[in-house]
């Protein structure tokens, strides 16, 4: 496509092409909403609610019904005198309608639906716990992205001059006036080769991390992917103390929100299994209706007529369930996993605090090291070009002027590298606090 056109289209439809190119953000909130990871453990959460609709819905009326026809013979008289005529056969109809309501549960379907309640919260945290992981991710392929692309344009930049060196040094080897040595020209033949090299190392590194990218983003493989950004940056904005990326774990970092809610809904489970050692207090209802055209109906409520007859009626009942011992071994098990949740508590909140904090002072360390980077840059820069100027008046050696520019390219390498690292240990600070960024 000429660049005219490109421009017509990129001009004409803003939004088609704006869609191919993501930004970090975007990246992340792609993969929030599309990464299979954090989708798997979403769907958990559904587990809990189900059980909750069930712990609801035990509230409601328990209705059942019983139907059914089957064949009789003929049968007249009553209870003293009576005749089976087998040679007459009738239908006979069963209805029973059975419906049953607690109406006092001490507490226990409270219990175990607040407990179901916990138990989404906690599947829920697992998902906000992989979905920090997965950005953590993210992150790191987006900057990596950006650091193999600006690694490559520094080999590039090197592979460019000495190629250019190589066909200078060339001219003047094949004049013959001993300006340049059989061994510079080789020399210089062993740089590029080396640059070469790291060139097609740059090379797959963008290849991998791009596909990298999109994988854990959730997204299928596109060739027309591809990041927003150009230039690898250090991060904006400066560090607070590290007491308040603390402060922040506790309040959103998903680990210590499950732990809670996971206590919560364990002691919740304790309380409903000792509500077993009281009754039940249910209203239930019943309504039995019998018919059959081939037997006489008995009218004297005091026979029982089990082929012609409607009955029902409402009753308040208690029912018991008690086994001591089988009930104080549950009450035993479910409160030693509030036990054990407890002593994790404790632990986590110790581990969280140090996690916080050494995350902080890598972030600190590995921002000094983008000013010392920096320096070194400059001066491998001033190195190139006083190197090069001695070289080029004749009174230096050729390797003199080669490291200098093997310099450079080390010196670019440390302080591009150094801003990744920055940005990785700010997203690894806002991972230990359980938030997308600071």
């Amino acid at each position: 496509m000429k660049r005219s056109n490109l421009l017509a289209a990129l001009l004409l439809l803003p939004c088609a092409a704006g869609a191919e190119q993501y930004t970090l953000r975007q990246c992340a909130d792609y993969a929030s909403a599309n990464s299979p990871e954090v989708r798997e453990l979403a769907l958990g959460a559904e587990n809990y609610r189900a059980s909750e609709a069930e712990a609801r819905a035990a509230r409601q009326p328990k209705i059942s019904l019983l139907a059914y026809a089957a064949p009789a013979y003929k049968v007249t008289g009553n209870a003293q005198q009576y005749h089976n005529d087998y040679g007459v056969w009738g239908p006979y109809y069963h209805a029973k309608l059975e419906a049953q309501l607690p109406l006092y549960t001490w507490g226990k379907l409270d219990s175990y639906i607040g407990a179901a309640q916990g138990g989404a919260k906690v599947a829920e945290g697992e998902a906000e716990q992989k979905r920090g992981e997965v950005i953590y991710d993210v992150k790191k392929y987006y900057n990596g992205l950006l650091l193999a692309r600006r690694l490559k344009r520094t080999v590039e930049d090197a592979v460019k001059v000495l190629g250019e060196a190589i066909e200078k040094a060339d001219k003047l080897y094949a004049e013959g006036n001993g300006e340049v040595k059989k061994s510079d020209l080789e020399m210089l033949k062993v740089y590029l080769a080396e640059a070469e090299k790291n060139r097609h190392l740059a090379e797959k590194s963008i290849v991998m991390a791009r596909l990298a990218l999109m994988q854990k983003m959730g997204m299928e493989e596109n060739a027309d992917f591809d990041i927003a950004d150009t230039q690898l940056r250090k991060e904006e904005g400066d560090l607070a103390p590290v007491e308040v990326y603390v402060e922040k774990a506790f309040a959103a970092r998903p680990e210590w929100g499950m732990l809670r809610n996971g206590i919560k809904a364990r002691k919740l489970l304790v309380e409903a299994e000792k509500a077993d050692q009281y009754p039940l207090i249910f209203l239930a209802g019943e309504a039995v209706y019998n018919n059959s055209s081939v037997r006489d109906d008995q009218k004297n409520p005091w026979l029982n007529d089990p082929y012609n007859s409607f009955t029902g009626g409402l009753a308040v009942g208690a029912k018991f369930d008690f086994t001591p011992a089988a009930w104080k071994a549950r009450i035993s098990s479910k409160q030693a996993d509030v036990d054990k949740l407890r002593e994790k508590e404790k632990f986590a909140r110790k581990g969280i605090a140090l996690q916080v904090k050494n995350a902080w002072h890598t972030a600190k360390e590995a921002e000094a090291n983008i000013e010392s980077a920096r320096k070194g840059l400059e001066a491998a820069q001033r190195w190139v070009m006083a190197a090069g100027l001695v070289y080029g008046i004749g009174t230096g050696e050729a390797r003199d002027a080669l490291e200098g520019v093997a310099a450079k390219a080390k010196a670019e390498k440390d302080y591009y590298q150094a801003i990744y690292d920055y940005n990785m240990a700010r997203a690894d600070l806002s991972k230990a606090c359980g938030t997308d960024g600071d």
